[in-house]
């Protein structure tokens, strides 16, 4: 490690700087495994006001054990420590300590973005002068200040983001404005971490879904600057502590209403109603995440849309005792046949609803466009039973019958 001597720190104590006084005292606790690292570290925390050292550990575990009976704003870690990394241990301390800040001081540049994937609040560069550790310090109290006054983390997580998922993603700050992405993988990244709600993702899944044909090493690199990226810009909207990581598991704890959970309550509740049914048709826009084509999404894609179409089914069919139309059941069928054009039942169904309310010229139009569909698209014949149920309506048309309504 890189030491400053003794001419070196007398120098940079008579640095002239104004001290910082936030009204209350910063508790603080150091861990190196190195004593004239920590000396040093003593010497220039107590230049600076408002901070008092709890103490100052060589042994990393008994940090960890000495934490569950003393009461810390913040920790200062080195990041080689013989069995232990800095890394590793921080992300010890955040699992159960979470409001609690962590402060890397190393002699090694190639750890930052490990370092910000824990939420570290800064990353000091060994030597460091006494203006650099004002500088942390103040960040420090600025993040103690919020939490302390409740506008924090747990104050903002009050509020809620809206996504929408149904044709296309879309995500929507707290001041209701669509949330530009830097890059396509940040989106992704954020939208993959929301897909799986609460479950910790391991970070081999990550890559394997996200970058599924690069080199580890490589593909290791791009998730580290991918999430660091994501935290950026959800703190750019006033996510803090967005993504956390513990056991190289990542999770997004960001709370979110949409668009796609309101229709899974539907679909749970079993409650079939046309309140209900209003609801999802206008939730419906489009199958899940269809035009980003995530192929990890596909599965719960189809899952979703085959619920939301029995959810339908079951409306319809308590809907058959009605013979006057029925606005609702018409744009069920309507909206049954968009999602499965090929379905020759949704087809039928659909012809006997617009005969039994006997909407003849509706029910012509959808006849002439499932010949096209049928015979055009598949290149197969028209079922026999489409065909009798159409001319059964039309004969009856000729009877006489009047309509209720035309189109």
């Amino acid at each position: 490690m890189m030491i400053l001597n003794d001419r070196e720190i007398v120098q940079k104590n008579l640095i002239n700087n104004n001290e910082i006084n936030r009204g209350y005292t910063m508790r603080v606790l150091l861990i190196d495994d190195e004593k004239l690292a920590l000396d040093i570290l003593t010497f220039n925390l107590n230049k600076i006001e408002g901070i008092e050292i709890i103490g100052a550990y060589s042994d990393p575990h008994a940090a960890i054990r000495d934490l569950a009976s003393i009461q810390v704003d913040a920790i200062f870690i080195d990041m080689e420590m013989g069995e232990f990394h800095g890394i590793d241990l921080a992300e010890s301390i955040l699992a159960d300590y979470s409001h609690t800040e962590v402060i890397f001081v190393t002699a090694h540049s190639q750890f930052a973005l490990e370092a910000f994937e824990v939420n570290a609040i800064d990353y000091l560069l060994k030597p460091v002068s006494l203006e650099r550790l004002k500088k942390a310090i103040s960040k420090t109290q600025d993040k103690l200040d919020l939490y302390h006054a409740g506008l924090g983390t747990s104050s903002k997580r009050n509020q809620v983001l809206y996504i929408y998922t149904m044709n296309n993603f879309l995500l929507i700050d707290l001041q209701e404005n669509e949330v530009k992405w830097r890059t396509r993988k940040v989106k992704e990244l954020f939208v993959y971490l929301w897909h799986h709600r609460e479950a910790p993702v391991h970070k081999i899944r990550l890559l394997e879904e996200l970058w599924p044909e690069m080199e580890a090493p490589k593909a290791t690199s791009l998730l580290h600057t991918t999430v660091y990226l994501l935290r950026k810009k959800l703190k750019e909207i006033g996510v803090d502590n967005s993504v956390s990581l513990l056991n190289d598991r990542y999770l997004l704890t960001v709370p979110i209403d949409s668009d796609v959970m309101e229709i899974e309550k539907f679909i749970q509740a079993k409650d079939v109603n046309p309140s209900s049914i209003k609801r999802l048709l206008e939730l419906y826009r489009g199958d899940y995440l269809e035009e980003n084509d995530y192929v990890w999404g596909t599965q719960f894609r189809h899952w979703l849309k085959q619920s939301v179409l029995n959810y339908f089914e079951q409306f319809i069919e308590l809907s058959h005792a009605h013979k006057e139309p029925d606005i609702l059941v018409e744009k069920c069928l309507e909206k049954m046949l968009r999602l499965d054009m090929y379905n020759e039942r949704y087809m039928y169904e659909y012809i006997d609803y617009l005969g039994r309310i006997n909407n003849i010229k509706k029910m012509k139009d959808l006849y002439s466009w499932i010949c096209e569909t049928i015979e055009g698209d598949l290149g197969t014949e028209i079922p026999i039973l489409i065909i009798d149920l159409y001319k059964y309506y039309l004969n009856k048309k000729s009877d006489g019958t009047n309509t209720y309504y035309s189109s």
